[in-house]
């Protein structure tokens, strides 16, 4: 062998043993790519089983309960996409894809985290406004659709200046920022190592600094579904106080139930949000210290965070069998396999009743009934 070859083959296992570095030695690697593993899984199952659910049940596909598609969406994109992408990073130093595609799964994984928050911020808004205007909001059939489209939009423009700011740009410490070391690399046709990760310098490029913009962040992720909880259950709770001192004693029987409807609503609202809020707490909070360089980035309290984060994914669709009966029948229907339909014939009456997995029944009177034989 050569003594060029005998470099080329130096600088491969350089770029090798610095890839792994992260994790190296690491006793809790593989630990943290099993839980990974786990809850990405059972998350992605989870949120796929609710967009079936969904699908197949007619009396859940209702124009307001596609938030709750958005969402299950969202987290299905977080567990196949967004989390696998993520623990690729923090487990490898560099990123071997190219620049496009470094900033293709920045801004997608920044789009997944915004479209969960924004969903649930316009839930929030829309239980208060149907409660505070029940006849115009519920006859405004279009707004929900509106509220859909603007999450995504809103979601992608806010996600823009952080795909620009990520880049895959070559490692800025020994041996690669010497010449020699780079003019090796040339010679051996070994392309440079390159880094997936936010550039300073396109930070300072921008109308928004990169402490900005993490304030931001941290007030549309976190913030807004807080504040927009609140108004709800103010609004809400308001509005039932007001109607039980107004409403007639013959309408009792009528606004118990639409109190209960309002309740479970407002319950699975509470807890969706109270568990992305307790969820994520961790990942802004870490965000917000080491943006604003009060802590010392740590990869591994970082990776923590995140796993904590993603853990919401997996509660959400047990939140949703929890709280909402008619999905505990599309879940049901779709665990339980059963006939179409089921035909009984009554010899007394000559009627003859299918029976669908819908539930409804179908009477057909004046059947010819075939012969029997002995």
């Amino acid at each position: 062998m050569t003594t060029e070859e005998n470099e080329c083959d130096g600088l491969e296992r350089i770029i090798d043993s610095q890839n792994s570095y992260m994790w190296n030695g690491q006793q809790g690697s593989y630990i943290v790519v099993i839980v990974y593993a786990i809850v990405c899984t059972f998350g992605a199952i989870a949120n796929f089983v609710v967009l079936m659910a969904f699908c197949k049940n007619a009396s859940l596909r209702t124009m307001r309960n596609r938030f709750i598609v958005n969402l299950a969406f969202s987290d299905l994109l977080l567990c196949m996409i967004t989390a696998p992408a993520f623990l690729y990073l923090t487990a490898n130093m560099f990123w071997p894809f190219g620049d496009l595609l470094c900033k293709t799964v920045a801004a997608v994984q920044a789009v997944n985290t915004f479209v969960s928050s924004l969903t649930l911020a316009v839930i929030a808004l829309d239980r208060a406004l149907l409660t505070i205007c029940p006849v115009q909001w519920r006859l405004a059939s279009t707004a929900p659709l509106i509220f859909f489209s603007l999450v995504w939009i809103v979601s992608a423009l806010i996600a823009i200046p952080y795909g620009f700011a990520v880049s895959a740009v070559p490692p800025q410490f020994p041996p690669w920022n010497g010449q020699e070391s780079r003019d090796k690399l040339v010679s051996c046709e070994i392309g440079m190592p390159r880094i997936c990760q936010e550039d300073e310098a396109t930070w300072n490029l921008m109308p928004v600094g990169r402490l900005s913009y993490t304030t931001i962040v941290f007030a549309i992720q976190y913030l807004l579904p807080l504040s927009a909880l609140l108004y709800a259950y103010h609004q809400i709770g308001n509005t039932i106080r007001k109607r039980n001192r107004t409403t007639k004693p013959l309408d009792a029987s009528r606004r118990n139930l639409l109190q209960t409807r309002k309740r479970r609503a407002l319950l699975l609202l509470i807890v969706l949000v109270l568990t992305y809020a307790i969820a994520w707490f961790p990942m802004n909070l870490y965000n917000l210290l080491s943006g604003l360089e009060i802590i010392t980035f740590n990869q591994y309290q970082y990776v923590f965070c995140h796993l904590i984060g993603i853990s919401s994914t997996c509660v959400n669709p047990i939140t949703y069998a929890l709280v909402n009966e008619n999905f505990r029948t599309a879940l049901h229907q779709i665990f339980s396999w059963t006939p179409c339909c089921t035909t009984t014939i009554d010899n007394n009456t000559q009627f003859t009743t299918l029976q669908f997995k819908s539930g409804t029944f179908v009477m057909i009177k004046g059947h010819t009934l075939p012969e029997e034989h002995d």
